[in-house]
């Protein structure tokens, strides 16, 4: 996602989006620069009801796409981490569990900050490692130490890589090898924070103001998982620019019984709770939202998602839509959709204007 840590996903409903089979021809160099009219074509599914670990999939986490069209996906059930190549080949996969270098504890974000370096964000043994991927082996290379609590948004380039969670105020965290951290971008308000004590409220702001981020060419964009902040910094932590998304409903914090911290949604309307931040060209990005009335959705109860494409240049809103199906990542004209009925799976499809 976007380099967001993702939770599985109901089926996608797909409304005013025309899916069509594979249909061959040439391949659009990259996404249209609109969400109307898109038309999808199916490349491949990954995930069947029953086979090996790498087949079938116990809970869907995080999907990361490389620059040549490789997939990584995190399945937090095993826990493991299996690749596929761009036609949906396998082409391995890391599930050695335990604390020794290149295993798996807790993982929560996978990276790509190469066509060949695969980045795993572990909490659980709170190491960075790193995974080269070849044509067909995955093997590990490298680990840094990289702490961190709560909801923690991740993503890397080929020089760095970057957490988001509260520490000093700050939210955004430039992570690198031999423990050095460059920290900026200012923690958002909670709504609600205001009405606790001060021992929730210190709860609230750390749990509540990590943001999703993508690195993108330009710099690392962070958007609140649960706010309606949205900024671009550059690499080195500078602010470009920064504002609020219009027309947003934020969750809000509560104590239900003056000890505990509750999250609170608008019943009528919904408020936006982060689903993803996907590239979508060199120039935009796709910020998606779940409209959510409540902590936990009923049983069939259809997901509302809210998507807005997003200006890299200024942070303007371009586009909003809610006609488009959850989207986890994207690399060039391929997106990339995880669903949980009657299995989980991700679909890949290819994109392009009718």
């Amino acid at each position: 996602m976007s380099a967001l840590s993702v939770r599985a996903t109901p089926a996608f409903a797909l409304v005013g989006v025309a899916l069509i089979g594979a249909c061959g021809g040439d391949r659009p160099s990259g996404t249209p620069l609109s969400l109307e009219g898109l038309a999808f074509d199916t490349l491949y599914v990954l995930g069947v009801a029953e086979g090996e670990t790498w087949e079938a999939f116990g809970g869907i986490w995080d999907i990361e796409a490389s620059p040549d069209g490789k997939l990584a996906i995190l399945d937090v059930e095993e826990p493991a981490i299996h690749v596929f190549d761009a036609t949906g080949g396998h082409v391995g996969s890391i599930d050695r569990t335990g604390l020794d270098p290149g295993a798996l504890d807790r993982p929560s974000g996978i990276a790509w900050s190469g066509e060949r370096e695969l980045l795993v964000w572990d909490p659980g043994s709170s190491w960075i490692s790193s995974f080269e991927v070849r044509d067909a082996r995955v093997d590990f290379t490298n680990q840094w130490r990289a702490f961190a609590f709560g909801e923690t948004g991740f993503c890397a380039t080929e020089e760095s890589s970057y957490l988001s969670y509260f520490q000093d105020g700050q939210v955004v965290h430039k992570v690198g090898e031999g423990d050095s951290v460059r920290s900026f971008g200012p923690a958002p308000d909670v709504v609600g924070a205001e009405t606790l004590g001060p021992e929730l409220q210190e709860i609230a702001i750390e749990e509540l103001t990590p943001s999703g981020l993508l690195c993108t060419t330009r710099g690392v964009l962070d958007v609140s998982f649960i706010q309606a902040q949205i900024r671009l910094h550059d690499f080195d932590g500078e602010l470009i620019w920064g504002r609020d998304l219009e027309s947003f409903t934020p969750v809000f914090v509560f104590t239900p019984d003056g000890m505990g911290l509750g999250r609170g949604f608008d019943q009528t309307n919904g408020s936006h709770l982060l689903r993803s931040v996907v590239p979508w060209g060199d120039s935009m990005v796709l910020v998606q939202h779940a409209l959510r009335t409540q902590e936990v959705p009923d049983e069939g109860e259809i997901e509302v998602i809210e998507s807005r494409l997003i200006r890299l240049d200024d942070g303007m809103e371009v586009e909003r839509t809610r006609a488009l199906p959850p989207i986890l990542t994207a690399q060039g004209s391929r997106l990339y959709q995880v669903s949980t009925a009657p299995f989980p799976r991700v679909t890949v499809v290819e994109v392009s204007e009718p």
